[in-house]
């Protein structure tokens, strides 16, 4: 295992999750349709315990899998084919998912309570009332959200990394051009997947109290989420439902993680291939 990656991607997604957390409060509660009036400033920390403990593996086997994969098929693929890009982005999703999904089951139903909630009681209300699969809830849906996602995402950064470092090779513009090109593949990412997003996220939230308040039927299955928000005001909305606060959330995240990750542990496959280009095959 690649040590230095690993350390990196600590540092990156504890720092990350603690300053974004609230704008990511935000985007679930657009997302899930739950109204709050006011909302006290504490409140948009609920989830934080589980979104920073669960950050930590999730983000370091997600990019630890990237890279690893990534430095595995350059020999045979080449370190800037989008091919590698997409499988190296695949299997980061697939390796990653089963920490991922038990987070945004705790992290959501915990942002959308209407009280301050410890996560121990969250975990001990779903396992009581649902079983070891709550805390799974959603898992299927959230891999055909975030395998594609993770697809674009990678061969969006790269290939804008690639192009603004050959654009502007200056070592002084190094972090520069990663920030860009995270901010650019988060755009593109989550304004591709959004509709899928919002479903996913509205599927792990059915048996919370707060959503069967709402709409008791969702937690009927995926279709009958999907249906219950094309009803609430058409096809158009539901697309782009919540998108400006998931991307007000993850462009700024995106570009802060990515930012420690390159300056703590520049990838060095790309180095190389900086240095010198290849073709795709």
């Amino acid at each position: 295992m690649d040590v230095e990656t690993v350390g990196a991607s600590v540092v990156a997604s504890v720092a990350s999750k603690v300053v974004f957390h609230p704008i990511d409060t935000i985007r679930t509660l657009k997302q899930a349709s739950v109204v709050r009036r006011k909302v006290p400033l504490r409140m948009y920390w609920n989830g934080l315990v589980p979104s920073t403990m669960f950050a930590v593996p999730g983000f370091t086997a997600y990019l630890v899998a990237y890279r690893q994969t990534k430095t595995w098929l350059s020999s045979t693929l080449g370190a800037t084919s989008i091919t590698n890009y997409v499988i190296s982005g695949a299997m980061a999703e697939v390796a990653s998912s089963f920490i991922w999904t038990p987070m945004e089951v705790l992290k959501g139903r915990m942002q959308i309570s209407s009280t301050r909630q410890r996560m121990r009681t969250v975990m001990k209300d779903i396992y009581l009332n649902e079983g070891l699969v709550g805390f799974f809830r959603g898992y299927w849906m959230g891999i055909v959200v975030f395998l594609p996602h993770s697809v674009v995402w990678w061969v969006s950064y790269e290939n804008v990394k690639l192009a603004l470092t050959n654009a502007w090779p200056n070592p002084n513009m190094f972090l520069l051009n990663n920030m860009m090109a995270a901010g650019s593949a988060s755009v593109t990412a989550g304004t591709f997947t959004n509709f899928l997003d919002v479903i996913k996220t509205r599927q792990q939230l059915a048996y919370s109290r707060e959503i069967g308040g709402l709409r008791p039927d969702d937690k009927h299955g995926v279709l009958r989420v999907a249906y219950n928000l094309i009803k609430e005001g058409g096809i158009f909305r539901a697309v782009f439902k919540g998108l400006g606060s998931r991307l007000v959330c993850a462009v700024p995240s995106s570009m802060f993680t990515m930012a420690i990750v390159e300056m703590m542990h520049p990838d060095p496959n790309f180095q190389l291939a900086a240095a010198q280009p290849e073709l795709d095959p």
